[in-house]
């Protein structure tokens, strides 16, 4: 099998998965807004973002390293397993022990034990982190896949079974435990092929992996509080409920571009890994991961962005009406968000951690100065402010990171956006037209979200034909739309 046809099934089993992990998670937000109340939902935010943070620690990049190298011994992947573990279990005693401190912080003592049940997610995790990184190395995308689904559901199962009992917040916090637990568990029946740590550890077998897990880490952590930056300072300065009409339409924004961009990065670092020695094969397949990004967030964002008020009206309920504005402001932070993540691919495969490491420092910062900046116009000062740092930051990382590591030139670097920017403006107009056409919330989505796919596709057969025909050839349908007859 060829690079290409490699990299094309990876794609579509992990857009199986992450499209079928969207679809559940869509549900379970769907589902547990109808039955919690909104200040549930602040807590909540609270929980998972120290647990987004957190979970860094108990990799320490190892996964990264597993895959960047080619040559691992048995000896280095048992010392890994337990430098993993190990660090797992620190991260959890660590942050069990300061949940008191974190509910003090925010003025919340409720938060005590959502954050001591959330802390046992990090030593979970880490028991089965190796087997999935070795399994995405190996492009092992279909058991991944199968893996996924089952913990998905289970984990939705039982957050909404806890809900309707009467567990509130908690329900959410337990259902992920459940999932991450199925993932672990799964990951050792389905990927672990008869392999079993032995007691042994050995530090110079290690050694290598930590050296260049360390720059992961700093990275992923910089990254991992730049991403949750708006709730981890605007949960201290935005009080009340107001946090939880943040978190519903924030997630749901999240949820595309985690689905979105992991499609697209998890194939493209192993890709770019493989011919990091040629720098135009390397600019090549990040221009292409930029296109397919680009060209599958921009329109979901428009869609988000002019139908925000419908969205929450249906998804969420009639009590969470004050979502909608919020939902509108977010879209557009996330689409402009979303361009960043492919160039965190390029940089690992092609060495450039340094480069990497000082970027994601820099944006953290940036990130927490202008929430502090917003958080005095409300809540909807916020997504604002990050959504102007984000377009700042687009050429800002051509000329810091993607010029030096690819060679890529200006022009080369904005077009990719730009293409699937206008055509996205396109079905964006279509769509307010809709808006002042239309009445009631279903019909203005069905309506409005059928014309703005239609004009976005026809708009990008004139100006992004090499995305659209990328996607035909992912769903296996170029030849019908290049014209050709299917062979008999």
């Amino acid at each position: 099998m060829t690079i290409r046809h490699a990299a094309f099934s990876a794609i579509r089993w992990t857009s199986m998965a992450m499209l079928g992990r969207a679809a559940i998670a869509f549900a379970q937000i769907v589902t547990l807004s109808r039955i919690l109340d909104p200040a549930d939902f602040r807590q909540v935010a609270i929980a998972v973002t120290i647990v987004g943070i957190g979970i860094v620690f108990t990799d320490m990049g190892i996964s990264s390293a597993l895959i960047r190298f080619r040559d691992v011994t048995k000896e280095e992947l048992n010392s890994l397993f337990w430098l993993n573990v190990f660090m797992g279990g620190v991260v959890t005693l660590v942050v069990a022990a300061g949940s008191p401190l974190i509910a003090m912080f925010y003025g919340d003592m409720r938060l005590v034990p959502l954050v001591l049940v959330a802390s046992t997610v990090f030593f979970v995790t880490a028991l089965g982190q190796q087997q999935r990184a070795m399994a995405e190395k190996n492009l092992r995308f279909d058991v991944l896949f199968k893996i996924d689904m089952a913990s998905a559901i289970a984990g939705f199962s039982i957050a909404v079974i806890s809900a309707l009992a009467g567990f509130g917040a908690m329900s959410i916090v337990v259902g992920n435990l459940v999932n991450v637990a199925g993932v672990t568990v799964l990951s050792w029946l389905l990927l672990a092929d008869g392999w079993r740590p032995s007691f042994s550890f050995s530090w110079k077998a290690a050694k290598r992996f930590v050296a260049f897990g360390s720059n992961v880490v700093a990275i992923s952590m910089f990254n991992a509080v730049a991403l949750n930056g708006d709730i981890v300072l605007g949960g201290r300065l935005i009080t009340g409920s107001a946090l939880g009409y943040y978190f519903q339409p924030r997630d749901l924004c999240l949820r595309i571009m985690l689905v979105v961009n992991p499609i697209v990065t998890r194939v493209s670092f192993p890709l770019l890994s493989s011919v990091a020695h040629d720098k135009e094969r390397v600019k090549s397949v990040y221009l292409k991961a930029m296109r397919m990004t680009a060209s599958v967030n921009f329109p979901i964002y428009a869609f988000l962005a002019v139908f925000g008020p419908e969205v929450v009206a249906i998804a969420l309920g009639p009590k969470w009406a004050a979502s909608g504005p919020i939902m509108r402001v977010l879209a557009a932070w996330g689409a402009v968000r979303s361009v960043g993540n492919p160039v965190g691919s390029l940089l690992f495969a092609t060495g450039e951690t340094k480069r990497a490491t000082y970027s994601a420092l820099s944006v953290a910062i940036a990130v927490f100065v202008f929430v502090y900046l917003g958080a005095p116009f409300g809540i909807l000062g916020i997504p604002t402010a990050l959504t102007i740092l984000y377009v700042i930051l687009i050429p800002v990382f051509w000329i810091a990171l993607v010029r030096p590591s690819c060679g890529a030139s200006f022009a080369e670097y904005h077009t990719v956006l730009l293409l699937p920017a206008i055509a996205t403006l396109c079905a964006a107009l279509v769509g307010a037209l809709v808006l002042q056409l239309v009445d009631g919330a279903l019909p203005r989505l069905v309506i409005g979200g059928a014309a703005g796919t239609l004009v976005y596709l026809a708009s990008s057969w004139l100006i992004n034909r090499e995305w659209l025909l990328s996607m035909a050839e992912l769903l296996m349908i170029k030849r019908l739309l290049r014209g050709r007859p299917q062979p008999t």
